[in-house]
């Protein structure tokens, strides 16, 4: 989770890969964390994978961390 003041304002799952054995755990994590915060954008953290999911109205950023630690 990242907070500004007292404010929850992006949720934030790290995982190495996604594979069919924990997807939809790591996804179902972070809906959740984003349902429980009001979050519309949540963003999963792997070692070499990017995509963009969406679903029920809410979208999930999948982005290499090398990525996120460069350009945010």
């Amino acid at each position: 989770m990242i907070k500004q003041g007292q404010k929850i304002t992006e949720a934030i799952q790290v995982t190495k890969t996604l594979l069919p054995k924990n997807k939809d755990r790591e996804i179902n994590g972070l809906l959740g964390a984003m349902e429980k915060y009001n979050l519309k954008q949540g963003l999963i953290l792997t070692d070499d994978l990017e995509d963009e999911l969406k679903i029920d109205n809410k979208k999930i950023i999948i982005k290499p961390v090398y990525e996120w630690l460069i350009y945010g």
